[in-house]
């Protein structure tokens, strides 16, 4: 006869059960340990087809790419870290942000998760020191803000703000989330630089054979950190991009309508429609997840990467030396050289004039005056004291220079001052170049082209004239890629909150040489 009493009892209970549900499915386990998680069909593709494939090891490299705000934080940073060390407690994990706090934020909200009680029935053997331990000095099991172990094993979680170090870690997996803190960081080439470093050069080398990455980011610019990825280590990443308005079939899972909302309980299309017509950039590169300019508002159209940027090696060529005078975010200075092809073979021309811009100076405060920009340059070219060519803006022949002594004398022209940068020898070698006025946007001469269409033209290769840049001029390449025209074709230099125009100073470097007579303006003839 069936003891019903110890059948009863041999049953599990609900809880039991769902622990075991919690820990046979990562989505299962974020909605029992988090009930009010509010599931969208994304979390779950998210969730289901990627992060569980991440879990079990089919997928060692993802990238995932949302809109702000709609719940990818949620599920890689908080929930992902916890099931992983209850799945197994002796795993290395660092998460990464774009800074120290917010990867300690982090960090506190995934020990609450291993400390709350539903967790404990699911993962009893995964558990954290009873108190908070920031030294272990005594031999007993950290628990701070940067990092915890888990206790009778060898796991831990460590937190760190992308840029610091990871000296002595070995990660068995790496969790970045948001990299960049804003568009004052994407949009500076120097931190996607800093970036890109730290990248290789700290995270990558903590890692193993079978070390996992997963970097969940909002996009802001094509060169942020998962742009240089998946441009020059792009093999054996998984990429989940989800655009916030479906404008395309980028997966074949996304159940949308064309033109409808990913999350429209929390994010409506019309909300989202109206930072579209509010920021056009903003919204393909952070909503999108597609961080392009839009071709049609682009300033430099025929500027292509992989043909214009090559490494250069300076040669034995007279120096060419053009300069902007803004003196925010820095003072401009390209160093070129040009030379004339013959016997070759480019574009159709048999013979071209090859210009090389191989070096710049982005001259910050407190060397931000133009004087700074003659005396760095002659301590990095000490040959120019043999002579170089100047050119710049028109305006600096007028305006007035800095002042020497509390604002009370003030230096003739800004171009003055640069010269009185160098040393006395080297200011009679200089041969000026300034023109009277500035090269004009719709004619940079009678019968020629405006600047915009002839800088275009040279970099299409409709010229008899091969346009390089070394990768090293990066505020350069940055302008001739997000640099935007306004609606009567000008270059458009909009200021920031703090007053400053970040972008156009190179660019606008650059065209005072090329439109220059002298050098490729005459080349601007228009064809009759």
């Amino acid at each position: 006869m069936i003891n019903l009493q110890n059948l009863a009892e041999s049953l599990p209970t609900l809880a039991a059960i769902k622990a075991e549900i919690a820990r046979r499915n990562f989505l299962d386990f974020v909605t029992i340990t988090k009930p009010n998680y509010s599931v969208n069909w994304h979390h779950a593709l998210l969730a289901n087809e990627y992060l569980q494939k991440f879990i079990e090891g089919d997928i060692q490299k993802l990238m995932v790419f949302m809109p702000p705000q709609h719940g990818k934080s949620e599920l890689t940073s908080r929930r992902l870290p916890a099931y992983l060390l209850g799945k197994d407690p002796d795993l290395k994990i660092v998460g990464c942000s774009y800074s120290s706090t917010l990867a300690a934020s982090f960090n506190r909200d995934v020990q609450r998760i291993i400390e709350s009680d539903i967790y404990k029935l699911i993962f009893p053997k995964t558990y954290l020191n009873s108190r908070n331990v920031k030294s272990d000095a005594r031999g007993g099991y950290l628990k701070n803000n940067d990092i915890f172990e888990t206790v009778g094993h060898t796991g831990f979680y460590k937190s760190v703000g992308v840029g610091g170090s990871l000296t002595g870690t070995s990660v068995d997996i790496a969790i970045i989330d948001d990299p960049v803190k804003d568009a004052v960081e994407a949009y500076s080439a120097t931190d996607q630089a800093r970036k890109w470093e730290w990248y290789t050069n700290v995270l990558l080398t903590r890692l193993h054979n079978n070390s996992q990455q997963l970097i969940t980011m909002t996009r802001w610019h094509k060169h942020d950190l998962c742009g240089q990825i998946l441009k020059k280590m792009p093999q054996g990443w998984q990429v989940l991009r989800l655009e916030a308005i479906k404008k395309s079939n980028l997966n074949i899972n996304d159940p949308r309508e064309y033109g409808a909302a990913l999350w429209p309980a929390k994010h409506s299309k019309d909300k989202i429609i109206s930072i579209a017509r509010a920021n056009p950039a903003t919204f393909d590169a952070l909503y999108q997840c597609d961080p392009k300019p839009n071709k049609s508002r682009l300033y430099a159209t025929g500027f292509n990467y992989g043909q214009a940027i090559k490494n250069i090696t300076k040669k034995n060529l007279p120096l060419h030396y053009t300069v902007d005078f803004n003196t925010a975010p820095y003072m401009s200075g390209l160093i070129i050289q040009m030379e004339y092809i013959k016997d070759n073979f480019w574009r159709g021309f048999s013979e071209y004039w090859q210009v090389s811009v191989f070096d710049k100076l982005a001259l910050k405060a407190p060397l931000n005056d133009a004087k700074s920009l003659g005396a760095e340059l002659e301590k990095s070219y000490p040959e120019i004291q043999n002579g170089f060519f100047l050119y710049g803006d028109a305006s600096g022949n007028n305006n007035t220079g800095i002042s020497t002594k509390a604002d009370t004398i003030k230096t003739k022209t800004l171009f003055s001052d640069l010269i009185d940068g160098l040393k006395i020898l080297t200011r009679g070698a200089v041969i000026k170049r300034i023109p009277r006025s500035n090269p004009k946007y719709r004619s940079i001469g009678l019968g020629m082209v405006g600047r915009r269409v002839f800088l275009n033209e040279l970099l299409s290769g409709n010229k008899p004239a091969r346009l390089l840049i070394s990768p090293k001029c990066t505020e350069l390449i940055a302008d001739l890629e997000n640099c935007t025209q306004d609606a009567n074709g000008k270059l458009s230099k909009p200021k920031d909150k703090h007053g400053i125009e970040r972008r156009g100073h190179m660019l606008q470097a650059l065209e005072y040489f090329i439109c220059h007579p002298d050098t490729l303006g005459y080349l601007a003839k228009i064809k009759k």
